[in-house]
């Protein structure tokens, strides 16, 4: 019999997913050189690639910061970059490791849910690395203020809106492997459907001559990334309206996807 209170279902088997998590961490880097130290040279690489292009072939100028004095299209860039790997880990983490945890799942009985949350805590790991990167980096260059105290409500809310997509996804993609293919293409599309590598600006100036352009900040994903360079990069919050609309959404996804995962998981865990 299910737990009526999901929160003290997850919590009551908080142990089974640290060991998933920390079973996901020791596999990850096991057979390389450098081990845990891709966690920061991934991540790097990415926005030393970017950077090149987009800040140097390309020319896409950042704002400038709440300081009034950075100009940096690299940390520009890494502000939208880490709210995407946030996104895009929670998202394909979750979705594959209730696939992945498949053998287990034949031999002994655990709540499905457990892999999907032990996975999602692992890849947290790595995203937050980067995250104490750029601020640190931002602290330094002195681009530091009170609206920084928001960023654990924005993470928290981009957690659950991710992690919801995340549950249902694993479902899916469980019992269609096409899922796998299908997300692929559509995270490489929403990507470029947001200002991460280049300031939102850009599309703005075009709301004149294509009025239907402003739905593009309703998007969930440019509201994130622009939430996000509000507080850490200009320094103000970002408006209220926003806020409740990503709130409302998030936790909506997340009740969503986990209501769908509790009543789907147990038969398809039979069928992988």
């Amino acid at each position: 019999m299910q737990n009526a209170n999901p929160f003290r279902e997850v919590w009551d088997y908080r142990g089974l997913i640290g060991n998933f998590a920390s079973r996901e961490l020791k596999g990850k880097y096991s057979a390389s050189l450098l081990g845990s130290v891709w966690s920061l040279l991934n991540p790097l690489a990415t926005l030393g690639i970017y950077s090149l292009v987009f800040g140097f072939f390309l020319r896409f100028p950042p704002r400038v910061s709440g300081n009034g004095e950075l100009r940096s299209f690299p940390l520009f860039l890494f502000a939208g970059l880490v709210m995407w790997n946030y996104f895009f880990v929670l998202v394909t983490g979750s979705m594959n490791s209730l696939l992945n945890a498949g053998p287990l799942l034949r031999k002994i009985y655990f709540p499905a849910f457990a892999p999907v949350f032990g996975s999602a805590l692992a890849v947290l790991n790595q995203t937050g690395i980067e995250m104490a990167l750029l601020l640190v980096v931002l602290l330094i260059l002195g681009n530091i203020g009170w609206t920084w105290l928001f960023i654990p409500v924005l993470l928290v809310l981009l957690i659950a809106f991710a992690m919801g997509i995340g549950l249902w996804l694993a479902v899916m993609n469980a019992r269609y492997r096409d899922i796998t293919h299908i997300v692929g293409v559509l995270l490489s599309f929403l990507f470029y459907t947001a200002p991460i590598v280049y300031p939102i600006e850009m599309v703005r100036a075009r709301y004149a001559a294509h009025p239907w352009l402003r739905l593009y900040e309703w998007n969930p994903l440019t509201m994130f990334v622009e939430s996000f360079r509000n507080i850490v990069w200009d320094l103000h919050l970002p408006p209220v309206t926003h806020l409740v609309v990503l709130a409302l959404l998030s936790f909506g996804v997340l009740a969503f996807g986990w209501t769908f995962f509790q009543r789907r998981a147990a038969d398809v865990s039979e069928e992988i």
